[in-house]
């Protein structure tokens, strides 16, 4: 999950004002939010942030992560923030025995899709044949023109032949 957990900034200029809100973290920093969790006013000297803990937990639960920024403040204001949720280590094989290579040569491989890269070198190179036979061919075309022109010039250079007088 790319959820996040972090503040946006409201308010206006001068005067800022923020949510804390669980967001995709793809989205800029005032887009559409999941769910808003709480409120921090940097400029109220008192009881400037307030916030919901249990959904805070709810979402993290669920993995999304709290922001460095957000972390910090919580800690500040004494919030004392959930365990970030332990990853499962992969089961590890045993040490005798060694994974087969990725594929042999000859062996029918699975199909992986092109990287982008890939497609653009291919797609150069196969541009660069057709150069290669076009170009040759214009090169035949234009020989052949050439010995057929030189074929009928000596025909119409030579002197005609008169008819012969009786």
């Amino acid at each position: 999950m790319s959820v996040r957990i972090r503040l946006s900034r409201y308010g206006r200029l001068h005067r800022p004002y923020f949510r804390i809100i669980a967001i995709d973290k793809r989205r800029h920093r005032e887009g559409e939010a999941n769910e808003i969790l709480g409120s921090y006013d940097p400029l109220l000297k008192d009881k400037n942030i307030q916030v919901d803990m249990d959904k805070v937990q709810g979402w993290i639960a669920r993995g999304a992560l709290v922001s460095t920024g957000l972390s910090n403040l919580l800690k500040f204001h004494g919030y004392q923030l959930p365990a970030k949720p332990e990853k499962k280590a992969p089961a590890k094989a045993p040490a005798g025995k060694k994974k087969a290579p990725a594929g042999k040569k000859g062996e029918k491989q699975p199909w992986i899709a092109p990287s982008r890269r890939a497609l653009r070198k291919h797609a150069a190179k196969l541009k660069g044949e057709r150069k290669v036979t076009t170009e040759t061919a214009k090169a035949k075309h234009a020989a052949a023109k050439a010995a057929k022109a030189a074929a009928a010039a000596p025909a119409e250079g030579a002197a005609p032949t008169e008819p012969a007088k009786t």
